[in-house]
């Protein structure tokens, strides 16, 4: 088979994925939860080349697919192919039929869930997106991709009623987040959001790296104090808390997709005490390092 013609489901190096069996969904569902949805399947496909799904017949459940990096496409019925690009997030809402998938030359790293439940068919109305244009710019957000990883992280553990609860409630901050990201007042200082988005590729390239506030200010001309505020107002975290997320999340795919030493995952990150590093991430992901390791994935 062609490189041209290549269609994967999954099965990608470094992907995790955790399906619930359709019983525990089912039986969860039905017992008056708290919330009246859950991720009953959710994974992250890193550099997913060839990736490729078509449904002809609709799915019960709601799936939020998050472009963090690449590119790739949604088509929804019979409607026009819908390009995917970093930064958008896109939702294929309950009872439809839909495709998708990587792009051939910038294949997508994607985080999704299924969102299972009777809330599931109100997402589309509840972000304000139209059937025919589903997608959401969101942009490169740390907070969604560890939403992502902290369902992961949950449901990876098993299938308890605490885990069940547990994971509902994160997927519910995930929704919130995108719905409060949605509403959020336009912009019209474009040189403002420029700086801000050039801060944050330059923490993407220097995450083995200390970075002060000072400096990250310093390379866009503003003042420390300025920059904190607008810096915390458009992304919703603190300029160094950001930071960590960013390496945190880095850190999850060398655990993953890699057999390194913790030690040297810490230090490759900047951290020069590896406690500080196992500390940092259990606060993001309550869990350690080598917990999150050794959970089963996929």
């Amino acid at each position: 088979m062609s490189a041209t013609t290549r269609r994967i489901r999954e099965g990608f190096p470094g992907q995790r994925l955790v399906v619930l069996p359709r019983r525990i969904v089912a039986s969860w569902l039905s017992g008056s939860p708290l919330v009246d949805f859950m991720p009953s399947d959710v994974g992250h496909f890193p550099n997913a080349r060839w990736h490729f799904v078509e449904r002809k017949k609709p799915i019960s459940q709601a799936i939020i697919i998050y472009c963090a990096e690449g590119e790739g496409w949604a088509r929804l019925g019979d409607g026009d192919t819908i390009p995917i690009r970093a930064g958008h997030m896109v939702l294929l809402p309950a009872g439809s039929v839909h495709a998708y998938g990587a792009d051939a030359d910038k294949p997508w790293s994607i985080f999704w869930v299924h969102v299972s439940g009777c809330k599931a068919e109100i997402l589309l109305r509840l972000l304000e997106l139209e059937s025919d244009d589903p997608v959401l710019f969101v942009g490169k957000d740390p907070a969604l991709a560890s939403l992502f990883e902290r369902i992961l992280s949950i449901l990876g553990r098993g299938y308890s009623a605490d885990n069940l609860l547990q994971s509902s409630m994160a997927l519910g901050e995930l929704i919130a987040h995108l719905v409060v990201n949605r509403h959020r007042q336009p912009n019209n200082d474009t040189g403002i959001d420029e700086r801000i988005e050039r801060v944050i590729d330059r923490m993407h390239n220097s995450l083995g790296e200390t970075l002060s506030i000072e400096e990250l200010a310093s390379g866009v001309n503003l003042s420390c104090s300025h920059f904190a505020a607008i810096f915390k107002k458009r992304t919703g975290f603190p300029v160094l808390d950001y930071f960590t997320r960013l390496k945190m999340q880095q850190a999850c795919f060398l655990l993953d997709s890699t057999s390194m030493p913790i030690k040297t995952i810490a230090a490759d990150l900047g951290f020069e005490d590896p406690f500080y590093f196992s500390r940092t991430f259990r606060r993001i992901y309550d869990l350690s390092p080598l917990q999150y390791r050794a959970m089963r994935k996929g």
